[in-house]
C-alpha cells in the first residue's frame, strides 16, 4: 500500500511538472483583457495568482479568482506574471497542473494638443474663442493637465483641467485687442496625469505651433 501511495505521488509531480507552461503577452496601460483556460473537470480547484497589487497595478473587471475566465485591467507599466493552477483530488491526495503567462504592459499612455486653425478676431473689445483638440492614448479613462499659452500678455492658463474619454476640446477665450492688432501664440500642456497616476509618457507632443488671431479692421462709423 505504501510503494502505491509513492507511486501516485511520484505520478502527481511529475504531471505538474510536465504540464507547466510558460508563455508571453503584451499589453497597453490601461486596456482590459480576458484570460481563459479550459480545466480538465468543473468540480476541481482553480486558481489564478498574478504578481502586483490588485486594485493598484491590476483590477478584475470580470469573473474571480478562482473561475476559468477572468478580465484584468491592467493599470500600471510593468512586467507581471499570471499563473492559472487546477487541482484534482484523488481520495486525499491532491494533484495539480499549472500554466503560467509573463505579462508586459507598455508605458504608453499619452496625450497630443493639436494646432488649432487660425481666424479673425470677434471685433476690437470682448474675446475670441480658439479651440485645441487634446487626444489620449491608453491610460484610465479620466485624466487631468495644466496648460498655459506663450506669446499672449497677460498669458492664458489653467490647473489640474479634467478630461475624460480619448478626446478632450480645450477652448480659450482671447481677449481681442484694439486697433486690428495680430495676436500670435502657442499653448503648452503639462503636467499630464491619468487617474490611475501614471504620467504622459512622451512631452515632445505637447506644445502646439503658432496659431494666430488676425485683427478686424477698425473701421470708424459712418458719419451723415
Amino acid at each position: 500500500m505504501k510503494t502505491n501511495f509513492t507511486k501516485l505521488l511520484s505520478v502527481c509531480f511529475f504531471l505538474l511538472l510536465g504540464y507547466t507552461v510558460s508563455a508571453q503577452d503584451t499589453r497597453s496601460v490601461g486596456e482590459s483583457h480576458a484570460y481563459t483556460v479550459t480545466p480538465e473537470n468543473g468540480s476541481n480547484t482553480l486558481v489564478w495568482t498574478i504578481t502586483g497589487t490588485q486594485g493598484t497595478d491590476w483590477s478584475l473587471t470580470a469573473g474571480a479568482l478562482d473561475q476559468a475566465s477572468i478580465t484584468v485591467l491592467w493599470q500600471k507599466p510593468g512586467t507581471y506574471t499570471m499563473t492559472f493552477t487546477e487541482t484534482e483530488s484523488h481520495g486525499g491526495i491532491d494533484c495539480s497542473t499549472t500554466k503560467s503567462l509573463t505579462v508586459t504592459v507598455n508605458d504608453n499612455f499619452d496625450v497630443v494638443i493639436a494646432d488649432a486653425t487660425e481666424s479673425c478676431a470677434t471685433g476690437s473689445t470682448g474675446t475670441t474663442d480658439v479651440s485645441f483638440t487634446l487626444t489620449k492614448t491608453n491610460g484610465a479613462t479620466d485624466w487631468t493637465f495644466d496648460y498655459t499659452t506663450t506669446g499672449l500678455t497677460p498669458a492664458i492658463s489653467g490647473s489640474n483641467v479634467s478630461a475624460s474619454g480619448n478626446t478632450h476640446t480645450l477652448t480659450l477665450a482671447v481677449p481681442n485687442l484694439a486697433a486690428g492688432a495680430d495676436q500670435t501664440f502657442s499653448v503648452t500642456i503639462s503636467n499630464v496625469k491619468d487617474s490611475y497616476g501614471n504620467n504622459d509618457t512622451n512631452s515632445g507632443n505637447n506644445v502646439t505651433g503658432d496659431v494666430t488671431i488676425y485683427g478686424v479692421p477698425n473701421t470708424g462709423n459712418i458719419t451723415f
